[in-house]
């Protein structure tokens, strides 16, 4: 039976922070005397629509971090230790937009060990001020469409109607 590395992290696989906030997403890792490779960690983010490739957003190889692979992150992201070969990988997101949502893969290798664990982020933003209209003749046997919407917020935002005076039932 052969021993080999293993990833240790909480099994946390959803996080959900506000817009603004920052996040460490968990990857820590024990060795094996068998792997004997470089070690090897890299983060990549798995877009939502299949059809997109994975993108690497840092990565850490023969002693050296990297990057700059990932514009919308630049600046924005780090290791959470300043060694990762202590068995810490984990990564650090700084002031999160709602653009960082997504799945976020962690993978260890050092030969012949290779591990990876995936992790859903979730990046609420709160509601913008909802602006309200109405479409229409407002006359007497007229039509009119009354609009409600909010430029941003999630989860997605939902609207219920209710007339407040009057006795009468809407259509």
């Amino acid at each position: 039976l052969t021993r080999s590395l293993s990833i240790t992290s909480a099994d946390q696989s959803t996080f959900e922070k506000a817009q603004g906030e920052k996040v460490t997403l968990p990857c820590t890792f024990v060795l094996s005397e068998e792997d004997e490779g470089p070690l090897d960690i890299e983060w990549v983010l798995i877009p939502a629509d299949n059809q997109k490739k994975e993108q690497i957003i840092i990565m850490y190889a023969v002693d050296r971090i990297y990057n700059h692979y990932y514009a919308a992150m630049t600046g924005r992201m780090q290791f959470t230790s300043s060694d990762p070969r202590s068995g810490d990988g984990s990564l650090d997101i700084l002031n999160l937009k709602s653009a960082d949502t997504g799945t976020y893969q962690c993978k260890v290798k050092k030969a012949p060990g290779v591990q990876s664990q995936k992790i859903q982020l979730t990046v609420l933003v709160k509601p913008a001020r909802t602006k309200c209209s109405i479409e229409g003749s407002q006359e007497i046997g007229k039509d009119i469409t009354l609009k409600c919407a909010s430029q941003e917020g999630s989860p997605l935002l939902s609207y219920d109607w209710r007339r407040v005076a009057g006795v009468q039932e809407l259509p």
